[in-house]
């Protein structure tokens, strides 16, 4: 979605650097491994920068880069709670930082999820960390891509949640 929503422009993907057990069990630098490992054609537009931490630093960064126009793809849950804090922001110099981008900055859904669907559509965050703590790999496997090395992550989530790895 983050690429089509960049029309053929240049487009970036951040990892949250959120870590606890119960809802972020990986570390930023485990999750740009396996994100990168998932989706090797995006594997350069996925960022990994230790100076941003939110996403003002964010854009922030980009403003500062140079971009004028931002669209920011974020779940469909979290889509409003962005786009207010976003454009609360826009042209605002504030203990973040500055931006001011053109206009406002756009946020749009990743689209909505079908919790009743099967595989990869019907999945959710939350029902893998309940197939990795449940240790049902199958059940989490339905969340990843086929071509990923599924007992890599599945084990880096468990370790995260503070279970026994599995074999």
């Amino acid at each position: 979605m983050v690429k089509k929503q960049s029309r053929g422009g240049m487009y970036r993907i951040y990892a949250s650097k959120s870590v606890d057990a119960k809802n972020n069990p990986l570390f930023f630098k485990d999750k740009i491994k396996f994100l990168r490992k998932m989706f090797p054609k995006h594997a350069r537009n996925i960022v990994s920068d230790k100076d941003v931490r939110t996403v003002l630093d964010i854009a922030v960064k980009l403003y500062d880069q140079g971009f004028t126009k931002v669209t920011m793809v974020a779940g469909s849950d979290r889509v409003r709670e962005f786009d207010i804090l976003l454009n609360k922001y826009n042209g605002v110099d504030a203990r973040h930082g500055f931006y001011n981008f053109k206009g406002a900055i756009n946020v749009v859904s990743a689209g909505e999820r079908d919790p009743d669907a099967d595989g990869a559509a019907g999945m959710s965050a939350s029902r893998m960390r309940m197939a990795a703590q449940q240790n049902d790999l199958a059940g989490f496997a339905k969340g990843v891509p086929a071509s990923s090395d599924v007992n890599d992550l599945f084990n880096a989530v468990r370790k995260g949640m503070g279970l026994k790895l599995e074999n």
